[in-house]
């Protein structure tokens, strides 16, 4: 996952320039029955984040984790196969700001350490639905889209607690939308190729990250 960004004050006027690169492995687990399908999802991973306002550069490792559990009801057809889905989404997100030698420090480590954590967690159900679009017995793609209501809060290390460095919490609309072309390869082997659109927003209070990336997987299917 790559993604760049603006920097921006608490009045939206861009400050500076920020890059995230991030790697998250995970699995699915899903069981099927007639047209309902239950799935578990859970990656986790890290990656790298670096930021510049001006003359003042800061970055460091970014911690990621997502679990998400999602019941989906499908409605079969010869070519375009709908389906409507329902469940329940959790990101937990560790950033460090590691400013770079000679900097100014943190007006919320208290010190003006040069070194800060933030801790923000988004977590609530969601809701949407896509289709599935078969090319061939073996070739076709999928697309949905995911509404998550989430509810998130935000605490950052330091010792001072109040003003801005305060804890934040609130709750916003944000989404998953996600494009994926798979392949049946041979019995139950099957592989997927896609990308993948999420915007984590829990209202004004709480840090919004909007990403972008790319994924592969590679599954087996066993029928009972």
């Amino acid at each position: 996952m790559h993604t760049e960004y603006d920097v921006v004050n608490s009045s939206g006027t861009k400050v500076g320039e920020s890059t995230l690169n991030l790697t998250q492995p995970g699995f699915n687990l899903f069981a099927a029955h007639g047209n309902w399908t239950l799935q578990g999802t859970s990656r986790k991973g890290d990656g790298d984040y670096t930021a510049n306002q001006g003359t003042l550069n800061y970055g460091g490792p970014q911690r990621q984790k997502d679990d998400e559990i999602t019941l989906r009801y499908l409605f079969p057809t010869r070519a375009i196969s709908p389906y409507v889905l329902v469940g329940y989404g959790k990101t937990h997100l560790e950033t460090e700001y590691n400013q770079s030698a000679g900097g100014p420090g943190w007006t919320c480590t208290g010190a003006g350490n040069l070194n800060m954590t933030r801790t923000t967690e988004y977590k609530g159900p969601l809701f949407g639905g896509g289709a599935i679009v078969p090319f061939s017995e073996k070739l076709g793609m999928r697309a949905d889209l995911r509404l998550h209501w989430y509810k998130g809060n935000s605490s950052q290390s330091g010792s001072i607690k109040t003003g801005s460095c305060a804890d934040s919490s609130g709750s916003g609309l944000g989404y998953d939308f996600v494009v994926t072309g798979y392949w049946n390869i041979v019995g139950g082997l099957n592989a997927q190729l896609g990308a993948k659109t999420t915007w984590l927003n829990a209202g004004s209070d709480v840090p919004q990250w909007f990403k972008i990336g790319v994924f592969g997987m590679l599954g087996y299917t066993v029928q009972f």
